[in-house]
């Protein structure tokens, strides 16, 4: 389409230019120049009168599809941002639960469920009384809802 459009551009102002090279001077030239004017104004607006709803519609779908890759990697994203600020949460919880009942804690390593992002396990390496080990695994399971057996303990005696 754009093609054909240059192509008759071209074309009349070849055929444009030869006939004002014809004409003879005066008021004759200056309204041959005008009508030509309007002439070659009209060929380039015509195409704009009548859009091409085809291509239209094809970067339509173009700009929909990108909009939903766009969206699900939004998506995505926030929910690992979410997923490690909640590890993170839960990380500290452990750790501020386990300093207020005079556990020395090295590290705590929560691992979140892939499916729910809930947390799933944990590991700890702790020092400290027995007594309060059990009480900050219990603590543990009855507060993040990780049972016992998907809890690591790592102790140095």
């Amino acid at each position: 389409m754009m093609r054909t459009m240059l192509y008759s551009l071209i074309s009349l102002s070849v055929f444009g230019g030869a006939a004002l090279y014809l004409c003879p001077q005066g008021a004759v030239k200056r309204i041959m120049r005008l009508l030509l004017t309007a002439i070659l104004a009209a060929a380039v607006l015509t195409p704009l009168r009548a859009p091409d709803y085809d291509f239209l519609s094809l970067e339509e779908a173009k700009l929909n599809s990108l909009e939903i890759e766009i969206l699900e990697d939004s998506r995505r994203k926030q929910n690992r941002l979410q997923g490690e600020l909640l590890r993170q949460n839960c990380e500290r919880y452990v750790m501020t639960r386990a300093e207020a009942l005079g556990l020395r804690v090295r590290a705590v390593e929560i691992t979140l469920d892939r499916e729910s992002a809930l947390p799933y396990a944990v590991k700890l390496e702790v020092s400290g009384g027995g007594e309060e080990m059990e009480i900050l695994c219990q603590l543990i399971r009855d507060e993040l809802g990780i049972p016992i057996e998907r809890q690591a303990w790592i102790t140095d005696g």
